[in-house]
């Protein structure tokens, strides 16, 4: 009984050759990205400088469908053998012989094979595609000019419609004009290229990866959204050498921008511009794509502005979007200009990925800097009397025992003044409660105006108010209490009739090092006082004392 093989791959067919052992010597393996093209492209134009006769060109898989240089190849071939369908153009070609995959004794598959032999050399060039990453086609196989591997490999494929092409005698590297030793080298030497090049892309894609990370690690050291941005442009115009850098601000329909850094001045901060005069600037807010100008007196961009930006000494412009309308931040965008050389292709890439970084590090700022005015409104709610905008009764103990102990350790003065409003109670009977709140937060107003910056001002509770006064003795706070009184009587409040003049009474507590071992000993004094100038008339100020302190 007869049991059919299965038909062979190419690429298993290729792994039989591609052993570079005994015997094997002169097989070069090659493994990449776009190998094959470049070995066809300069295979073509090497078969372009022979005579255009006795060329005969086998091709299979994807060589067929995709290489252009195949197809000038088999219009310079005597005859061209394809394996499986090519395409349909070929069908008028007078020098094509089709042999299916089944008679050549190979499956259906995508790979690639070419071989061109001529009387003077051959070549065959032989790989498979293997998908290693899941989006790229990484290219593997072998090429040679040694005649016994061609012939082996061509008397694998069956036979079957290839007789003229396995049995060329002449197909070696020893003709007359050494063709196959030149084919070889001009091969090699294009593989070298090829591999010179790729090295020198991984160092520069190494370099600017160092870069990008360079800038992330300044950046993400930043948390207010200025400082981000200026180390941002900085960077950026050292990396890659840009005589202006900038991220300007933009707002939909507004005709005005502002470059919120500039990397040469730290200072430059919402420095408004007119946008009509940044006609790039306004293309890339439109369509949401980099813009990239590297003749500011061609492009149509420009052109209207192209004598300012001559004056200025500039002919390359280049804008990437940072964050693109955003409700809270607007429009940011990158604009960078040079004055001699064009921006490459690896420069505008390497400014479009540090843009999306430095956008995540503002985004992170604008959180971070968000919580902070959220944390300071919460403080601020914390400490302050909701009506009239003081100081509250809890910052004010907080502050007075902080004040104390100062003043004790340093035997330094401290003076505290306890104010009442005179009969508040007839005010709200007789005007209201929201007219009484109204003179609560004028009076507030007024007090706060009259002290001293380094005063403390609190509303204590009610109608009442405590101011403390730091570093001051008797005089100077007797001083401001009598200023007080005076700014409340004599200037007439809303709501009230002038003959009906709003007054305070005042006590007054200085601190008694000796006698006085806490601030409730302080308030106390105060609060006696004010207690005594309430029973003496109203509108005065009565200083307090304990007995017996010094």
């Amino acid at each position: 009984m007869t049991i059919d093989k299965p038909p062979l791959t190419l690429a298993a067919l290729c792994a039989r050759f591609e052993d570079n052992g005994p015997g094997r010597e002169g097989i070069v393996p090659f493994e990449g990205r776009g190998v094959f093209h470049e070995l066809a492209e300069c295979l073509a134009a090497i078969m372009a400088d022979f005579p255009p006769h006795e060329i005969t060109a086998v091709a299979a898989g994807a060589a067929v469908e995709s290489a252009d240089a195949v197809d000038r190849l088999r219009a310079l071939a005597d005859e061209m053998v394809v394996l499986g369908a090519g395409p349909e153009e070929w069908d008028r070609a007078t020098n094509i012989a089709r042999v299916p995959w089944s008679e050549a004794g190979l499956a259906d598959e995508t790979g690639s094979l070419l071989a061109v032999l001529t009387e003077e050399c051959g070549c065959l060039i032989a790989l498979a595609r293997e998908d290693t990453s899941g989006t790229e086609s990484v290219e593997r196989g072998f090429w040679t000019c040694v005649p016994e591997v061609i012939h082996e490999f061509l008397g694998n494929l069956g036979g079957c419609g290839l007789g003229a092409a396995a049995s060329r005698p002449a197909c070696g590297v020893n003709g007359p004009a050494g063709a196959g030793l030149r084919l070889g080298a001009k091969l090699m030497a294009r593989q070298a290229a090829e591999l010179s090049r790729q090295q020198r892309d991984a160092r520069v894609d190494k370099d600017d990866l160092f870069s990008v990370l360079e800038i992330l690690k300044a950046i993400s050291a930043k948390r207010r959204s200025h400082d981000i941005l200026y180390v941002f442009v900085e960077k950026i115009a050292e990396i890659i050498g840009i005589d202006r850098c900038s991220v300007v601000r933009m707002w939909t329909g507004s005709t005005l921008g502002h470059v919120l850094a500039s990397h040469e001045d730290a200072k430059v901060h919402n420095l408004t511009i007119d946008l009509p005069k940044y006609p790039e600037l306004l293309h890339t807010l439109c369509t949401g794509q980099k813009t990239v100008i590297n003749d500011v007196a061609t492009n149509p961009h420009t052109q209207e502005y192209a004598g300012e930006l001559a004056r200025a000494g500039l002919q390359s412009i280049l804008v990437v979007p940072i964050v693109l309308h955003d409700e809270n931040v607007g429009s940011l965008f990158l604009r960078a200009a040079r004055r001699d050389t064009p921006f490459s292709t690896r420069e505008v890439n390497f400014c479009e990925i540090v843009a999306e970084a430095a956008a995540n590090a503002l985004e992170r700022a604008h959180l971070f800097e968000s919580i902070q005015r959220a944390n300071q409104r919460l403080e601020h709610l914390a400490i302050t009397d909701g009506l009239t905008g003081l100081n509250n009764h809890r910052y004010f103990r907080e502050r007075l025992d902080e004040e104390f102990g100062r003043s004790q350790r340093y035997r330094l003065p401290l003076s505290l003044l306890m104010l009442d409003i005179d009969n508040f109670k007839a005010i709200n009977d007789t005007f209201g409660h929201l007219h009484g709140d109204s003179i609560l937060r004028e009076l507030a107003k007024r007090i706060r105006r009259t002290v001293r910056k380094s005063d403390i001002v609190a509303r204590y509770g009610g109608e009442e108010f405590a101011v403390l006064l730091p570093q001051t003795g008797l005089d100077g706070a007797r001083v401001e209490a009598d200023r007080i009184l005076r700014v409340v009587r004599n200037r007439p409040f809303a709501g009230l009739p002038h003959r009906k003049a709003l007054t305070v009474s005042a006590g007054l507590a200085v601190l008694g090092h000796n006698k006085m071992k806490d601030a409730e000993a302080l308030i106390r004094v105060a609060d006696d006082a004010l207690y005594r100038a309430k029973w003496a008339g109203k509108d005065k100020v009565v200083i307090g004392s304990l007995e017996g302190d010094a």
